[in-house]
């Protein structure tokens, strides 16, 4: 199985969290997974942010990124969080090794345009924007790649700042380019629920697009959700969301826990 896990920000925040996905990760590996990691660190960007006195402006939920804070992120998401969580995976025994698009030429972002704003160093990526051939090599040499989503610019100044793409809407097409059977979304909730609160097993899009058009998906699990939809799009068979905080997230993913997305 070829999978592809993304970790939001907030389940490396701790060493404990840090060491526990690594033995996960670790376990899966013997088992005969080819492991491709994508992570945030968005709390960590704006924690760093603040202390430098940098004032977080946002437009639609979506940060504007100027050169300053462009910098900053570049310093948060492929230093800190990036060589943290490498470090972890490393100790539990796996191959990691941290990159981002400016690494082996490996995907150069679009700029991000919305009508009526200049978002800044935000960029979003598609599959054509990324060179597989430089990816690929690594998986099947055994290694696990994880990935800080900034990259230099599609067409852009190489000398300027990188742009940060979103980590969620980042995966799926990552996820589809390295040819993964699979993504886990890991988060800090069990799943999406439904009209009765309860969580959904399994779903599809035209039963997220009822949830979301009823209220029922509402706030941080949007994202989530449209991340989702965009790896189908892209051409991932399987997707599923679940808990980051359970003792083997992997293990659970197989086990069915969490909610599965289909086409």
């Amino acid at each position: 199985m070829r999978t592809c896990i993304k970790l939001g920000g907030a389940l490396l925040e701790t060493a404990e969290g840090r060491r526990r996905i690594g033995a996960a990760l670790q376990k899966a590996k013997e088992e005969g997974e080819t492991l491709l990691l994508v992570h945030g660190g968005g709390r960590q960007l704006a924690a760093l942010a603040s202390r430098l006195g940098l004032e977080e402006k946002r437009h639609q939920g979506l940060r504007i990124t100027d050169a300053e804070t462009a910098l900053v992120a570049t310093w948060v998401l492929t230093g800190e969080v990036n060589k943290a969580l490498v470090r972890s995976l490393v100790a539990a025994g796996l191959p990691a090794v941290g990159l981002c698009g400016a690494d082996l030429g490996l995907f150069h972002p679009r700029r991000k345009r919305l009508p009526g704003v200049d978002l800044g160093f935000v960029g979003e990526l598609h599959k054509e924007d990324i060179h597989a051939g430089a990816l690929s090599p690594l998986l099947e040499a055994g290694l696990v790649p994880v990935l800080a989503t900034l990259g230099p610019e599609k067409g852009g100044d190489p000398e300027a700042p990188l742009l940060n793409v979103n980590a969620d809407e980042a995966t799926g097409p990552l996820a589809a380019a390295a040819g993964m059977d699979r993504v886990l979304f890991l988060t800090d909730v069990e799943g999406i629920r439904g009209e009765d609160q309860e969580y959904i097993a399994r779903t599809d899009r035209t039963h997220i697009q009822e949830l979301c058009d009823k209220g029922v998906i509402s706030g941080g699990m949007l994202p989530k959700v449209r991340a989702a939809l965009a790896a189908l799009d892209a051409g991932i068979p399987s997707v599923r969301i679940l808990s980051g905080k359970l003792p083997d997230p992997i293990q659970a993913a197989n086990q069915g826990k969490g909610t599965e997305v289909r086409a």
